[in-house]
């Protein structure tokens, strides 16, 4: 059934659409007071004063709303805000306050107490079921419109006729076409799902409706164009219905899988692993079964025999041969398939080989200890794609609907029984800001940065340490950890120094730490040593090592290594209570950006211990703030990235496009442990790495940047997006309402300068390339407007334009429709006359026109009041 909504909770939402149907528009009472507002008179109001008047000036929606119901009584306006709070029943894209905030402001025109504890005003109504896009915001008055016409034509319909139409979902389909705009508008799909839910889809984008057809029909884009809303509307519901019979289940839904693997983007595999106890005896079955099911991961080796098989794919284990048969565990592939000495030790010993893939299982089931599981009658059953439940290797393709179909079985059967595992930590953010430039992307990352910034230091002391010692060498830590110790210790004591533990662990559990510290401590001894005889040792010459292997300080060791004093001394005090804490990274991408400078790569660095240069695999900034946020895990951690498009992002990420999903996100203990979630292994450094949950990832992305391609569908899956577009409102001038002084006794409106050229770079180009208030914000006289439109506005135009100065001339409104010149010129021009220059007429040859940027002085208060039609 269409109404089954499996990451929502839409039944309040449902519950308001049946009071508005029954108080709305059967009756002419109100959603949210006693009073009659739903009348016919009032919104005849609407269309007289709304519809009718359509306001074309400048300010944003509410601002133009309120001045044309300014004339209107007071429940006109109130029927306004509960239209208004109808059409923000499903979208899910607006937060439930910004939607409250939206109603009460329209309602406060009418003069009377906003109904704030209204049941119809709840989170849980107003929560949403599926978004809208952001060009329903951006048409909100289209919307509108459509909503009072519909409205207006139902309350027109003699009663028994409009109770008929409102309790018959396609026959009310079928009676909007004859509204205006109606195949055009979101509103119309919203209105058939909240008053028939089982008979309409959450699909509210044109885009999506016209995509899902495509795919499960076969029919071509041109054929798809050609339908209307009401044509895809039974095309949705014929589809539902087969693919409800396909899988025997009504809990389907389109944005989920299975049926989202079939119509969108993205890779979504799924495979079958074998394992026969008769070969692998499962030795710590008992142990791993427990981890998962204290909501831990256990990552295991298994055989995989296609190539294919991808990380973050998914992954079944099948319990084959041996009785009882059936699936016992799943989880997803962390490593891509390797070549390695197989399994079987005779084998091995003959020098065969054998593919692996390594798997992060969330869950492990023994039905010998009566754990619940799919039996080999539950796989039988499955039988759509034909798929092989008795495979002759391990490793082998779960086609997307059988993969879809196993998942429905895994949920029912097994998942009743999981409780839940709380880790107390909230979901993580991966959240991208995009607009146009100078719109205060960077600004807004600015303000977020001040989330991650503690004044009082409330960090554990271990998390600290670890913090510290990310930062600095070993030479340093071995120091530190002998100052620590008195100035004298043997090797042992200083490898079991909980500065040394705590570096190692930070690196991700470094197996040869007594190695490191030996080879740090020779190579830093007093050349004259009687008891240490190294080739590479190199300065400082601070240690040295007695008859009876205890190492200690030796000659001017504090003067020579004072950094090193004070970092002991530091480390051993321990974090300031009133010590500052930046707990986040700020970077930006450029296109020569690396997965070697984000995450980890060979640098060329000089040895510790032979001073030679030598190559490292050294941490890049994401995978340093990763282990920060890993090591405290009480606290929010973030990362900032500035033009994040500017960057190949998919090579740049590599295998965090799997490890930054929100159910992939890694929990652990302030010790270090797994709690739950994924970790697969690094390609330079061979560590088990997993992003933090409590590591929030930003970006910034100009929409105007048109040389950089888009972020790719699988990431765009991954990220929020929020749009910050031009907000001539922000702008202050000198005076606070957005103008200036000219000099000469005039003034300039600079937020009307702003709207008027965007309005032009809309219709010339596009709204993706309009021009940020942030170049007007700090303007606060005239001379500061000229050097923003000389050194910011002018050349920015010449990039849009690719140099079509006639174009440009356009928005700064310095030419009429013949091109002729507009006084006084901001882009200037002369023509050169063919026979003036020429002396006679030249076949190959027409009249030049010459353009220039007006001089400093030449831009005068009327040159730039002439841009949005005002003279003084």
């Amino acid at each position: 059934m269409s109404r089954y909504c499996p990451d929502r909770n839409i039944k309040p939402m449902i519950n308001a659409a049946e009071h508005w149907r029954q108080h709305g528009l059967l009756d002419d009472g109100s959603i949210l007071t006693d009073k009659a507002i739903w009348k016919p008179a009032y919104l005849e109001d609407l269309t007289r004063y709304f519809i009718n008047q359509p306001d074309g000036g400048e300010g944003n929606f509410f601002e133009k709303l309120s001045k044309q119901l300014a004339p209107t009584a007071s429940e006109v306006k109130q029927l306004a805000a509960e239209i208004f709070w109808v059409m923000l029943l499903c979208p899910s894209n607006i937060r439930e306050a910004k939607k409250r905030e939206g109603i009460e402001t329209i309602w406060a025109w009418s003069e009377e107490p906003f109904p704030e504890d209204s049941q119809w005003l709840q989170d849980e109504v107003l929560s949403g079921t599926g978004s809208a896009g952001t060009g329903y915001n951006t048409n909100r008055w289209r919307e509108l419109v459509f909503v009072i016409r519909v409205v207006s034509a139902i309350k027109q319909l003699p009663g028994p006729e409009r109770t008929q139409l409102l309790n018959d979902g396609w026959a009310l389909a079928k009676w909007l076409e004859q509204i205006p705009e109606c195949d055009s508008r979101q509103f119309r799909h919203m209105m058939l799902f909240l008053l028939f839910p089982d008979t309409f889809e959450r699909i509210f984008g044109g885009r999506d409706r016209r995509r899902i057809v495509s795919s499960f029909t076969g029919k071509s884009d041109a054929q798809i164009n050609n339908l209307s809303a009401l044509e895809i509307d039974r095309a949705l519901a014929e589809t539902r219905k087969q693919q409800e019979e396909i899988y025997g289940m009504t809990d389907i839904d389109f944005y989920v899988p299975p049926l989202r693997d079939l119509w969108g983007t993205g890779r979504n595999m799924a495979w079958l692993l074998a394992w026969n106890p008769d070969n692998w005896p499962w030795e710590n079955l008992t142990a791993d079964r427990a981890a998962t099911h204290e909501g831990k991961t256990v990552t295991l080796r298994y055989t995989c025999a296609n190539r294919n098989a991808g990380v973050g794919d998914k992954a079944y284990l099948l319990r084959t041969a041996v009785d009882p048969e059936g699936i016992v565990a799943t989880g997803n592939i962390v490593t891509a398939p390797y070549e390695d000495a197989h399994y079987d030790e005779q084998k091995a010993a003959k020098g065969e080989t054998t593919w692996y893939v390594e798997v992060a299982f969330t869950r492990i089931q023994d039905p010998l200890a009566g754990d619940s599981y799919l039996t080999r009658n539950d796989l039988d059953k499955i039988t759509i794609d034909q798929q092989n439940w008795s495979p002759q290797s391990s490793g082998i393709e779960i086609k997307p609907r059988t993969a879809g179909i196993l998942k429905k079985h895994w949920e029912n059967v097994v998942e009743p029984g999981i409780k839940p595992q709380k880790s107390g930590i909230a979901e993580a953010t991966n959240l991208i800001l995009y607009g146009p430039p100078g719109t205060g992307k960077t600004y807004q990352l600015n303000r977020l940065i001040e989330r991650y910034s503690s004044k009082k230091q409330t960090i554990s002391r271990e998390a600290w340490l670890i913090q510290q010692l990310l930062e600095v060498r070993w030479f340093d830590t071995v120091f530190a950890a002998l100052y620590d110790l008195g100035g004298k210790a043997r090797v042992a004591e200083i490898t079991g120094h909980e500065f040394i533990v705590l570096k190692a662990r930070a690196l991700g559990g470094n197996k040869n730490v007594a190695q490191t510290v030996w080879a740090t401590l020779q190579a830093h001894t007093r050349e004259a040593s009687a008891t240490v005889q190294y080739k590479n040792k190199n300065a400082p010459f601070v240690f040295d090592k007695s008859s009876d292997s205890v190492w200690s300080f030796v000659g001017d060791w504090q003067e020579e290594c004072p950094e090193q004093v004070l970092l002991g001394k530091t480390l051993k005090t321990g974090p300031q209570e009133e010590s500052g804490q930046s707990r986040y990274e700020f970077v930006t991408f450029h296109q020569a950006y690396s997965y070697e400078d984000f995450v980890e790569g060979i640098r060329p660095i000089q040895d510790e211990g032979t001073g030679e240069l030598a190559y490292q695999v050294m941490p890049g900034v994401f995978k340093r703030i990763a282990r920060k946020a890993k090591a405290d895990p009480g606290q929010r951690y973030a990362i900032f990235i500035d033009e994040i498009n500017r960057g190949n992002i998919a090579k740049i990420l590599g295998e965090l496009i799997t490890l930054i999903e929100a159910d992939k996100r890694a929990v652990y203990t302030e010790g270090g442990d797994k709690l739950s979630g994924m970790e697969l292994t690094l390609p330079y450094s061979g560590n088990v790495f997993g992003v933090p949950k409590n590591l929030d990832i930003y970006g910034t992305m100009n929409t105007a940047d048109r040389s950089i391609a888009l972020l790719d569908t699988a990431l765009r899956r991954r990220f929020k997006f929020r749009e910050l577009m031009p907000d001539a409102g922000v702008i202050s001038g000198s005076r606070g309402d957005g103008y200036i002084e000219d000099g000469e006794g005039g003034v300039i409106n600079l937020r009307a300068l702003l709207e008027t050229m965007n309005r032009r770079i809309r219709f010339l180009l596009n709204r993706d390339m309009t021009l940020g208030h942030a170049y007007f914000i700090n303007i606060r006289d005239f001379s500061g407007l000229q050097d923003v439109l000389l050194n910011q506005i002018i050349p920015l135009l010449q990039e849009y334009f690719y140099e079509d100065w006639h174009r440009i001339q356009l928005v700064f409104g310095d030419v009429g429709p013949f091109g002729d010149k507009l006084e006084p010129q901001i882009i200037c021009h002369e023509t050169l006359n063919e026979l003036e220059v020429l002396g006679f007429d030249h076949e190959d040859y027409e009249d030049l026109r010459e353009y220039r940027v007006a001089q400093r002085e030449e831009i005068t208060p009327d040159a730039v009041r002439k841009v949005y039609g005002e003279t003084v």
